[in-house]
């Protein structure tokens, strides 16, 4: 009961009271109520009390509280100590674990509350309780159940925990071999399941990382011979484009040259031409001269016949001079003179005749010699116009060289152009392929710490790359070709136009 003022109005008193008690009330209602005296002695208990531990008001009336509680706990000093601070006014709220009749164990939630008189002094002990035995009996026994689950779950946890760090070790070949129970045991099947899986795709990783280290090693050494190879031939190519070059210009200045050995021979060719127009003429003349000589050696034989009648009147002169006499005798001499004179002709007649007998052989021989002359030069019109044929023909076959020379030093140059290019990705391949293989060395060190109880694989080696080199160099030898064809009188001259077209 609270202290009250005395100053207050005893209507107001009344109203209080009215109150209080209607409180009071309310609290029998809800609360287990029970009453002690300071020395813990039973003054009086509600039915909600009674009924909670089972004993009737007269069982406990005037007995003490510690029939509530286990002799052990009553015995000790924390008991005593609680009833002192009782006793010293102090207020508690709290759990506590109770002993009802028959020992049956009862649990609330109460307060300890002192009563103190209108001098401050505790008088005696109300302690307001409610029944939890059930929420306290539910919660022990889920407090039970979860600390088997704790149990349960610590093994579980070690056994995965031990598991757990042969995996982290790199060994595939832990399984769980303990027995779980309930909802633990499809844990165990799917970590089972699960390491099983991981062991299969490890091998099977192991094994790709085998072939891709395998394949990064053919494929660095294949990217190596092959970046070789390419600055070889871009080598190649280089010097072949040179070769080209001078090629080109000296095909460039032998169409220069035929055709101006085409000119020069259609020249030649007008020249013979011209020539054999003069030694016909000439021909004509000499006929002519035989012609003249002919009519010269007809008057030639009319002079001799003139001489000899000449010398037969001048002898018939003569013989009639003598006739004559004495009167004859100067007729005698002028027959004699004459006579001479005609024998004189006669003899120059016949040194002429014999002259032009001489020259009329050699205007013969002159005529046929002119003859064969002109047969000669009509060969050598006709060579001569074959020949220039043949130069105009090899000019415009130099010519269509030339040009040909220059589309293939052209495509050579672009050729020398991509092949660079592709010297320097293959550079870059090779660059790239030996990251990869690294890597792939990397993956196969990481995969290999993984032990998935198979047969231990053995590492690839690294691929040889004289594997790779080939076995002959197309480039060199056309190279080798054309340096034969630039030089002029070798034995690859000869076979120039097949060699050109195959190359």
């Amino acid at each position: 009961m609270a202290l009250f003022s005395l100053g207050r109005d005893a209507g107001e008193n009344a109203a209080r009271v009215a109150d209080l008690e209607g409180i009071v009330a309310a609290i029998q209602r809800s609360q287990a109520v029970i009453e002690f005296n300071l020395d813990g002695s039973i003054i009086t208990a509600n039915d909600n009390f009674l009924k909670t531990l089972g004993y009737s008001l007269s069982e406990i009336q005037g007995r003490s509280h510690s029939l509530f509680v286990d002799s052990a706990y009553a015995a000790s000093g924390e008991y005593r100590e609680f009833w002192r601070r009782l006793n010293a006014g102090e207020f508690f709220a709290d759990k506590f674990q109770r002993v009802g009749k028959g020992g049956r164990e009862v649990w609330i939630q109460a307060s300890y509350n002192p009563v103190f008189d209108k001098h401050g002094k505790p008088v005696k002990v109300i302690k307001f309780a409610a029944d939890i035995t059930a929420t306290e009996i539910e919660r022990a026994h889920a407090e039970a159940e979860r600390e088997e689950v704790a149990r349960e779950q610590d093994h579980v946890v070690s056994v995965l925990a031990d598991n757990l760090g042969r995996m982290a070790s790199g060994d595939l070949t832990a399984r769980i071999e303990d027995h779980f129970h309930g909802r633990y045991g499809q844990l165990k099947t799917d970590f089972n399941a699960a390491i099983d899986s991981l062991k299969d795709a490890m091998g099977a990783i192991a094994e790709a990382a085998d072939g891709m280290e395998s394949g990064a090693n053919e494929i660095a050494s294949a990217s190596d011979d092959l970046s070789k190879r390419t600055e070889q031939q871009a080598a190649s190519l280089e010097e072949t484009a040179a070769a080209l070059d001078e090629i080109t210009a000296t095909v460039r200045r032998s169409a220069d040259g035929a055709k101006q050995a085409s000119a020069v021979a259609s020249a030649a060719s007008a020249d013979a031409d011209r020539s054999g127009e003069v030694v016909q003429q000439a021909i004509t003349a000499m006929g002519e001269i035989e012609k003249s000589s002919s009519q010269i050696g007809n008057i030639i034989g009319v002079i001799d016949e003139i001489a000899f009648q000449t010398n037969l009147l001048a002898l018939n002169a003569g013989v009639e001079a003598a006739r004559a006499g004495e009167a004859g005798r100067g007729f005698a001499v002028v027959a004699q003179e004459v006579r001479a004179l005609a024998q004189r002709s006669a003899d120059a007649a016949k040194e002429i005749k014999t002259l032009i007998a001489n020259s009329t052989a050699q205007v013969e021989r002159g005529v046929k010699l002119v003859g064969d002359t002109g047969t000669a030069l009509s060969g050598i019109v006709g060579k001569v116009g074959e020949i220039d044929g043949l130069i105009r023909e090899i000019a415009e076959s130099s010519q269509e060289q030339a040009t040909g020379l220059n589309g293939v030093n052209a495509a050579v140059n672009q050729m020398d152009q991509v092949t660079q290019q592709n010297a320097a990705m293959v550079e870059q391949a090779n660059t790239s392929s030996a990251s990869l293989r690294g890597e792939a060395q990397d993956l196969a060190r990481l995969v290999s710490r993984f032990q998935t109880g198979g047969v231990a694989r053995q590492r690839p080696q690294s691929a040889p790359a004289q594997r790779h080199a080939p076995a002959r160099n197309p480039v060199a030898e056309q190279r080798a070709r054309i340096q034969s064809f630039a030089r002029p009188g070798s034995a690859a001259t000869a076979a120039a136009p097949a060699e050109w077209e195959e190359f």
